[in-house]
């Protein structure tokens, strides 16, 4: 009985001592030093990246070989776009035409009259 006693007024004393206690203080200028170190980390983090990467170059040849094939798709799709909309036209001249935006509207007619 005496020990829970003694338990309980050690429980006291600390919920008493923790009264006393402020709110903490933080020194000036803390969040620009901390959000300074984040950065330098974040750099440091990247170049390490980057000297991982180039350390072997084989992976560094796949990654640029991955993303020229990734290009080269990209672009024949464009390229293949647009040569679907100019093969839509009536003759090869008025492809160059809308291609180079040289569109102009006749007053002749062509009929042969």
């Amino acid at each position: 009985m005496e020990n829970k006693n003694n338990i309980n007024n050690e429980i006291e004393a600390t919920l008493n001592s923790l009264d006393n206690i402020g709110r903490a203080e933080v020194s000036p200028y803390f969040y620009t030093r901390l959000e300074g170190r984040l950065q330098q980390r974040k750099l440091s983090i990247f170049d390490s990246f980057l000297q991982q990467l180039l350390n072997r170059p084989a992976l560094a040849v796949s990654m640029l070989t991955v993303f020229l094939v990734l290009n080269i798709i990209a672009i024949k799709g464009v390229s293949s776009a647009n040569n679907a909309s100019l093969t839509k036209s009536a003759s090869p001249l008025q492809n160059f035409a809308t291609e180079y935006n040289m569109n102009t509207t006749s007053v002749y007619n062509n009929s042969g009259r």
